[in-house]
C-alpha cells in the first residue's frame, strides 16, 4: 500500500513524492506498446515533468536560504495526479483483458472529465510552475542574459493566461456538479442557490479588482514627464509623484480586497461542496468533486507564483542596454542593491563606461571624473588647434596624417602611450568596470 502524503509533509517530502510518481507513470505508459500521438506527446510532457522534479529536488535538498512552500499544494496535486491517472490506465486495461500488447482504449481514458490531452495540460501547469519558482530564485543569487529575462517573461505570461483557462474550466465543471445537486435536493435548494449566487457575485468582484489594477499598471507604464527615460518620474514633480504613490496606495487596497475575496470565495466553494457531497451517492462523482476542489486551490497558488515572480521581475530587476557612438559617457549602475542585466556598447575612443552595484557617493565622483576628462580633453584639442606647429612625440618622430586620412576624419594626434583610471569597488557591490584610452586611427 502506498504510503499517505499530505500538505503537513515537507517540501523535500512532497519533491520526492511527485518525482518518483511521474517515473511511475511514465513507466506504465512505456509499458504498453500501443501509443498514439497523443499518448506520445503525454509521454515527451512526462519526462519533462520528471527532469524538472528531479532538478527541484536536488535543489531542495542542497538550499537551506530559499523558501520554496508555496510549491506545497502544485506539489502534491501533481503527485497524486501521476498516481490516479496510473489506476485509470490500470482499470481500463483490466476492463479491456489486461492485454498490454494489443491495448487499443486510450481514447476512453478520462480524469476529472478531460481525456489524455486535457491531462498532459495539466501536467504542462505544474511543470512551468515549478520552472518559474526555480527560475524565481536563481535571479536572486546570479545574473542571465536579456534574451533569457525576455523568455522568462514570455513563460510568465503564457502559463498565466493557461492557468486562468484552467480556472475557467474547473469553475465551469462545478458548476455543473453544484446545478445538478441543487435540481436533486429537496430542502437544502433554497440555501444552495443563495451560496452559488453569493460565489457568483464574489466571482465578479474579483474580475472588478483584477480590471482596475491592470488599468493602474497601465497608467503607471506610461507617466507623463519630461525625461527621456520612459517611465520615468522626476524626483522634483510633485504632482506626477503624489499621484503615483496614491496609484500605488490604491492598487495596494486592491490586492488586500481580492485576497479576502478569494477566502470567502473559498469559504463558499467548501459550502458547496459539502452540500454537494450529500446529494451525491456515486463514488465516482464524489472523487471527482475531491479531485476538482483540490485542483481549484492548487491552481490559484500556481497563479499567485506566477503573479509574485512577475512582480519580483519588474521591482527588483532591471534591463538595460546602453548604446553610444563618439564622445559617450555610459552609467549601467544600481545605487539600491536592484539587479541589472544588460550591456554598455560605445563606439569612438572617447567612451567612457562604467556598469555594476555602487553608492550614490561612488557614482557621483566617477561622473565629476568624467566631466573633468572631458574638460581636459576639449581643452586640449583646442589648445593644439590653435598652434600651426605640429606637435613632436616622444620618439622624436613628427606624424603627419595623410590627406585622404585628413578628409575622412578631420584632425589628428598621438595619445600617450597610456591612460588608465581604475573604477574604485564599492562596498555594496563589486568591481564594476575600466576605464582606458588607447591609440586608435
Amino acid at each position: 500500500m502506498a504510503e499517505l502524503i499530505g500538505l503537513s509533509s515537507g517540501l523535500l517530502t512532497l519533491s520526492i513524492f511527485a518525482f518518483k510518481s511521474s517515473i511511475a507513470l511514465v513507466k506504465t505508459v512505456q509499458s504498453f506498446q500501443s501509443h498514439p500521438k497523443q499518448v506520445r506527446d503525454l509521454k515527451e510532457e512526462l519526462e519533462a515533468l520528471t527532469e524538472v522534479l528531479r532538478s527541484l529536488t536536488e535543489t531542495v535538498s542542497a538550499t537551506t536560504d530559499v523558501d520554496f512552500s508555496a510549491l506545497d499544494h502544485p506539489l502534491l496535486r501533481c503527485g497524486n495526479a501521476c498516481r490516479e491517472f496510473e489506476q485509470e490506465i490500470m482499470k481500463c486495461s483490466s476492463r479491456s483483458g489486461g492485454n498490454r500488447t494489443s491495448f487499443r482504449d486510450w481514447a476512453k481514458l478520462k480524469y476529472m472529465g478531460d481525456d489524455i490531452d486535457g491531462f498532459r495540460r495539466l501536467l504542462a501547469g505544474y511543470k512551468s510552475t515549478i520552472i518559474i519558482a526555480l527560475t524565481d530564485a536563481s535571479l536572486r543569487k546570479s545574473s542571465v542574459t536579456t534574451e533569457s529575462l525576455d523568455a522568462y517573461r514570455d513563460l510568465i505570461e503564457t502559463v498565466t493566461d493557461d492557468l486562468e483557462t484552467h480556472l475557467r474550466s474547473i469553475d465551469e465543471k462545478l458548476e455543473t456538479i453544484f446545478g445538478h445537486t441543487v435540481t436533486e435536493s429537496g430542502s437544502d435548494e433554497t440555501e444552495l442557490r443563495r451560496i452559488k449566487e453569493e460565489q457568483m457575485s464574489t466571482q465578479k468582484c474579483l474580475q472588478i479588482c483584477a480590471r482596475l489594477s491592470d488599468h493602474i499598471d497601465q497608467i503607471q507604464l506610461t507617466p507623463e514627464s519630461d525625461s527621456s527615460s520612459p517611465g520615468h518620474i522626476d524626483p522634483g514633480a510633485v504632482p506626477e509623484r503624489l499621484t503615483m504613490d496614491g496609484l500605488q496606495e490604491c492598487k495596494n487596497s486592491l490586492a488586500l480586497t481580492a485576497a479576502k475575496l478569494e477566502d470567502h470565495m473559498k469559504n463558499l466553494i467548501d459550502r458547496l461542496v459539502a452540500k454537494s457531497k450529500a446529494a451525491t451517492t456515486s463514488e465516482e462523482d464524489l472523487a471527482d468533486l475531491a479531485r476538482l476542489r483540490e485542483e481549484w486551490d492548487t491552481a490559484r497558488q500556481c497563479r499567485d507564483i506566477c503573479s509574485k515572480a512577475d512582480i519580483h521581475l519588474k521591482k527588483n530587476i532591471s534591463t538595460i542596454d546602453n548604446y553610444a557612438t563618439g564622445d559617450a559617457v555610459q552609467f549601467m549602475v544600481s545605487t539600491d542593491g536592484k539587479t541589472l542585466h544588460g550591456t554598455n556598447r560605445g563606439l569612438g575612443w572617447r567612451t567612457r563606461q562604467v556598469g555594476g552595484h555602487l553608492s550614490d557617493a561612488t557614482v557621483q565622483k566617477i561622473s565629476r571624473d568624467f566631466s573633468s576628462i572631458s574638460f581636459q580633453n576639449t581643452g586640449s584639442e583646442s589648445s593644439s588647434s590653435r598652434g600651426n606647429t605640429p606637435s613632436v612625440p616622444d620618439d622624436g618622430i613628427e606624424h603627419k596624417p595623410d590627406s585622404q586620412y585628413r578628409e575622412r576624419y578631420g584632425r589628428s594626434y598621438k595619445l600617450t602611450s597610456s591612460t588608465t583610471a581604475e573604477i574604485p569597488i564599492s562596498s555594496t557591490g563589486s568591481a564594476v568596470g575600466r576605464l582606458s584610452s588607447s591609440p586608435k586611427r
